[in-house]
């Protein structure tokens, strides 16, 4: 008697046939009728797009034919990752030395073959699809954020520089990593220097200056860190300038470093790829016992300046009188208006004035004034 099976398949499914493990056929869609013992079944959905099965190496290398008309056939090199489209949609990410099958159906199909070694960068229109992808991706993702760059390493080698913006990284074929540094303009602060002057006082400075870093690539090739290289630059720069002058010059002059040394300071950044900007002295701190006398010097200078100035305001106000009474003397019309001012300011605050003698005996005579 011989064992008749049947098989339905739906549109969407495909059956791979074995028989007592040697490969059979792949059916389609529809009723099917098998027979003979030792046959094996293994269902598979072309909506998953890729075939899983122990099969897959077998078919490839031994029914190519079948392969080529029910399969695309994606494969990989040693340094490649393949990006396999289907109707637009990102559907999976291949990695390297991989080989494939996609099931042929009415989905529009596309693969994209990328050489990550050479290419560690996945290219940014595929990007949100990547993200979307998660762990599955073979990505690892950085953000550069603005105002600052992404310095690109693939093992120990020098990639490109990263401008903002959201990058997938190939990590398929080896380890990337980012240094992320700051383009804009910083400052730094320089406190608390003890630094001996020419007179061999002890004053703390507390220094400041901006910079910012032009060349990323030259900055991580030259320095461990851009402002511990300017902090040590600096501190070196203001001891050179003020150790060379007295208390009185530092604290007279309040002037800044050397423009010599400052420019010095400038060239020596730049070879590192850092701009230095401003440099300014913000405070100069001198000992207790010696801001003491300094604020006795100045409280000295400043009564003097307000005696001088008193003295000079008093010798003012009497030339002033002596040249209104030399006026009056020659012109007597002018004590007459004078006379008359008094009168108005008088009037200003009674109610009645009696004038006795008329406005010829004004203010020479009797003059009454009442109340109401």
């Amino acid at each position: 008697m011989t064992l008749v099976i049947r098989v339905s398949i739906g549109d969407r499914e495909r059956i791979l046939v074995s028989r007592k493990g040697r490969f059979d056929s792949i059916l389609g869609p529809g009723t099917h009728w098998l027979t003979g013992l030792g046959v094996e079944l293994e269902r598979h959905s072309v909506e998953e797009a890729f075939l899983v099965s122990p099969w897959a190496k077998f078919l490839v290398h031994e029914r190519a034919e079948l392969v080529r008309s029910l399969f695309h056939v994606v494969e990989t090199g040693a340094t490649e990752v393949a990006m396999v489209w289907r109707d637009g949609k990102l559907e999976r990410i291949q990695g390297p030395d991989e080989r494939t099958l996609v099931w042929k159906t009415a989905a529009k199909f596309a693969v994209e073959i990328v050489n990550a070694a050479e290419q560690p960068v996945a290219p940014r229109a595929a990007t949100p699809a990547l993200l979307k992808l998660g762990t599955a991706s073979r990505t690892a993702t950085a953000m550069v954020e603005e105002g600052k760059c992404a310095l690109l390493f693939v093992g120990s080698k020098f990639v490109e520089a990263l401008s903002p913006g959201v990058y997938a990284l190939w990590n398929a074929v080896a380890t990337p990593s980012v240094e992320v540094m700051d383009l804009r303009t910083q400052a730094l602060e320089i406190s608390g220097q003890e630094i001996m002057t020419a007179d061999k006082v002890s004053i703390r400075v507390n220094l400041w200056a901006e910079f910012q870093v032009v060349d990323p690539l030259k900055v991580r090739q030259s320095v461990k860190s851009a402002a511990e290289h300017l902090y040590r630059t600096l501190q070196l720069a203001v001891r050179q300038t003020l150790a060379k002058r007295s208390l009185d010059e530092v604290l007279s002059a309040r002037t800044d470093i050397d423009d010599a040394v400052a420019e010095d300071v400038r060239l020596q950044a730049a070879k590192f790829g850092i701009r230095v900007g401003a440099i300014a002295v913000k405070d100069i701190i001198p000992p207790g016992e010696v801001r003491e006398i300094l604020n006795q010097v100045v409280a000295a200078e400043k009564k003097a300046q307000a005696n001088l100035i008193a003295r000079r305001e008093e010798t003012a106000a009497t030339r002033s009188l002596l040249n209104t009474a030399r006026l009056m003397a020659e012109h007597p019309l002018l004590v007459r208006m004078k006379e008359l001012e008094t009168l108005e300011k008088v009037a200003a605050k009674v109610d009645k004035i009696h004038i006795h003698g008329g406005t010829e005996g004004l203010l020479h005579k009797l003059i009454s004034i009442g109340e109401g």
